[in-house]
């Protein structure tokens, strides 16, 4: 009996530990919003960077896609600066952004990744520009249909930052 109830005790362990895992994977994927093409989201998203940006309670339809686009996040902060907002929050260990619109059309969003999670077009694209640098922070990041690596790459007193797409193609002017 004692035997049997630790079984049971066991595998609800591991299988609570397996939903939880699921639910706190940065692999999850919300859909980008197909409202606006992804030179009119880095339009609103350059706008936004230039505007005062104050803490915000989101409109509820906002705060409820939210919700269903991230549903473990916690430690959860939003501001906005004009009609964009953006959310702070930890899914799981990992620190996320995100972009709406007042509608709650989810624009941009991104998080931390491992140097073990990079494509390898981006890690020999950054490698090979700066060989004798080592990764320090890395985000992978979702705008319109397209994937970029935000990296953050140091040697010494040294530090470089770029933005890398998904296919290994360096990106001047990056906003976001």
């Amino acid at each position: 009996m004692k035997t049997t109830k630790f079984f049971l005790c066991g595998l609800t362990a591991m299988l609570c530990a397996s939903c939880i895992q699921a639910q706190v994977s940065p692999g999850v994927s919300p859909a980008i919003t197909e409202k606006y093409t992804d030179a009119a989201i880095d339009s609103l998203i350059r706008t936004h960077a230039t505007l005062a940006f104050r803490d915000a309670i989101p409109p509820q339809a906002l705060y409820q896609k939210f919700l269903k686009d991230f549903p473990s996040a916690r430690d959860v902060e939003w501001e906005a600066a004009g009609s964009i907002y953006e959310v702070e929050f930890e899914v799981g260990h990992t620190d996320h952004k995100a972009y709406y619109d007042e509608a709650g059309n989810l624009l941009m969003y991104g998080y931390e990744v491992r140097r073990s999670e990079l494509p390898a077009a981006v890690r020999d694209a950054a490698k090979g520009r700066y060989p004798s640098y080592r990764f320090d922070e890395i985000k992978k990041i979702r705008k319109g249909t397209a994937v970029f690596y935000k990296i953050e790459m140091e040697r010494r007193d040294s530090e470089v930052k770029m933005v890398i797409k998904s296919d290994g193609a360096f990106v001047d002017g990056w906003v976001g």
